[in-house]
């Protein structure tokens, strides 16, 4: 009669197998945990990367398209106004065939400040909502006469726009933008005798 053997696995061998696979487990887990993390950070900031090129594109269109126009009594002709919570200029509208108003507004806020757009009579419209967590513009103008000229030289107006964006929550880091405009249209009537 043959005898059967029974083959089993010693308690040292299942404790070494559990033990080699808690680690690969929590190796992968950690790797997945950090991956997701990291993929929800970058996410974060190409939105904030994403409203401030949206806005920046807007910014910038509207001052290519700026113009030297009288004020609404028929005064002197008005460029541009900044103040700490609005720019305000006259654009040409081609839809209208005329000169129009055009206000940013910036709202600040403790959780996020909003950019607000107007242009004539229209309603404002919200461009970046609850995501700027500081916002500075101002009015350069500089001129440049040359060294052996008799004429009052020329005149270069731009708009130095600082902003930082933040996301409501997160631990993404701000994004933050720093850049001047040049507006043509303006620059070249500035300059036209």
């Amino acid at each position: 009669m043959k005898t059967c053997k029974t083959r089993a696995f010693t308690l040292v061998e299942i404790i070494v197998v559990c033990g080699i696979v808690t680690v690969f487990l929590g190796t992968a887990i950690m790797l997945f945990t950090n991956f997701r993390r990291g993929f929800s950070r970058s996410e974060g900031t190409a939105v904030l990367m994403q409203d401030g090129a949206l806005f920046l594109a807007r910014l910038r269109t509207d001052l290519n398209n700026a113009v030297i126009a009288p004020d609404a009594s028929g005064g002197t002709p008005a460029q541009i106004n900044t103040t700490p919570d609005q720019l305000s200029f006259m654009v040409y509208s081609s839809r209208e065939a005329k000169a129009l108003p055009v206000i940013y507004r910036y709202l600040a806020a403790e959780n996020g400040g909003s950019i607000f757009r107007r242009e004539g009579g229209e309603k404002e419209r919200e461009l970046i909502k609850d995501r700027v967590a500081s916002l500075t513009w101002q009015t350069e103008l500089e001129r440049f006469v040359e060294p052996d000229s008799t004429g009052s030289g020329t005149i270069r107006l731009s708009i130095g726009l600082d902003m930082k964006l933040k996301m409501k929550s997160g631990d993404e880091k701000p994004f933050s933008l720093k850049t001047s405009i040049f507006p043509a249209r303006l620059n070249r009537q500035l300059n036209s005798p």
